[in-house]
């Protein structure tokens, strides 16, 4: 899908309108096959009524596509040669007999094609609103759907147990505050036997690969979530020493996490102080 709706809106926004912006994408102009004429065209054969249109396509689909004129062509309207032809003309091969007379005279879209063309672009438009507000959300650190995944919440957990090592105590007030803000983070409710059991499992000396397997497999706003934990877990106690600040860096490179996403969490982990004094 993400694919899909990039295309579209370079094809938009890229491309000229009477060119393709790649090969099967942009805008083109098509026939469609109307009717079977009696008018003479060569060699003997009759000519096609056919609508011309103008069609927007991706990588060879057709998204929308508007009649614009009638048009008469050879070979029921598969033939690159045709001539424009007028709702004047129509009017006048329809009283000669020679095109059916219960042919609008006056090409436009169908009821049914108008309803189509909106409906695509209506899905559209969705489609692109609903991926944007994802990544809102995600970079807000926002997520309104419930108690977040166990495997997210459980990284979550062990990041915060990591942060709250790196002064090498963690002592019962520190295991009630990781207990408690992991509760509020995650929704998901964390005993502080579990802290205490994560803390004395864990390895104190982290490497590149251990901060890189903590982010790996979580969305946007899971690694958000991990990083105002660490923050706050970090600056509750009104001072970061190196060793947590470099524990909060390293796990910073090690999910990805650019410079300004950096400053926006610990933002949060500063408001969240505010918010939630430390016991």
């Amino acid at each position: 899908m993400m694919r899909f709706l990039t295309l579209l809106v370079l094809s938009i926004f890229l491309s000229s309108p009477a060119q393709a912006f790649t090969a099967g994408t942009g805008m083109f102009d098509d026939l469609e096959f109307v009717a079977d004429t009696r008018i003479p065209g060569p060699a003997g054969s009759t000519l096609s009524l056919c609508h011309t249109t103008r069609d927007f396509r991706i990588l060879g689909y057709t998204i929308s596509s508007d009649v614009t004129g009638y048009a008469l062509a050879t070979d029921a309207c598969t033939a690159q040669s045709q001539r424009a032809f007028s709702p004047e003309q129509m009017r006048t091969a329809q009283q000669l007999e020679l095109i059916d007379a219960g042919i609008s005279p006056v090409a436009e879209n169908t009821l049914e094609r108008t309803f189509n063309n909106i409906a695509i672009w209506l899905a559209i438009v969705l489609a692109l609103f609903a991926v944007i507000w994802r990544r809102i959300k995600s970079l807000l650190g926002m997520d309104l759907r419930g108690p977040l995944r166990k495997k997210a919440a459980s990284r979550i957990l062990t990041a915060m147990c990591h942060a709250g090592r790196c002064d090498g105590l963690v002592d019962a007030k520190e295991i009630a505050r990781i207990s408690n803000t992991a509760n509020r983070l995650t929704r998901r409710s964390v005993k502080a036997s579990e802290v205490i059991r994560i803390t004395d499992h864990l390895d104190p000396a982290l490497g590149e690969e251990d901060f890189i397997a903590l982010g790996r497999g979580l969305r946007d706003s899971e690694k958000d979530l991990m990083m105002q934990g660490v923050f706050y877990i970090s600056i509750a106690n009104g001072r970061v020493l190196p060793s947590e600040y470099d524990f909060m860096t390293g796990l910073a490179h090690g999910i990805g996490m650019p410079g300004e996403d950096f400053r926006r969490v610990m933002n949060l982990a500063l408001g969240d102080l505010d918010r939630y004094p430390p016991a």
